[in-house]
């Protein structure tokens, strides 16, 4: 996954490669600089790294995010798609809308939310 992190008077602002742009969409709107909400989100990671069982949701006012253990999905609220559609998505059947709906795997989550929180902290 490709991001950059860049800072203005509004804040700073992530983006992504368009494969990716609904995992910045969900940091921009859902957690902006939100430390606390940042830090649950590595919490569940680590417990979806330790069991293949668990799995979260964060849900947010337009973007949520899904964690299992092996994959971490953001998607638009506003988008009806069933959990079982899902997985027809990722594999590219149905559905390709790279603003609403991002997969990427839990280790290169956690690099996004690492670099982010690094550039966050500078510029606090």
């Amino acid at each position: 996954m490709e991001y950059q992190f860049t800072h203005s008077m509004h804040g700073v602002i992530a983006k992504c490669s368009m494969d990716h742009e609904a995992f910045a969409r969900w940091l921009n709107i859902e957690v902006i600089d939100d430390l606390n909400l940042l830090n649950a989100v590595f919490e569940e990671l680590e417990l979806c790294k330790k069991s293949s069982l668990h799995e979260t949701i964060f849900e947010g006012s337009e973007y949520s995010l899904y964690m299992t253990s092996e994959e971490v999905v953001a998607k638009a609220n506003n988008l009806e798609i069933s959990s079982d559609e899902l997985d027809q998505i990722e594999e590219g059947f149905n559905f390709y809308n790279e603003e609403s709906i991002a997969f990427c795997g839990l280790e290169d989550f956690e690099q996004f939310l690492l670099a982010y929180k690094k550039f966050i902290k500078t510029y606090h």
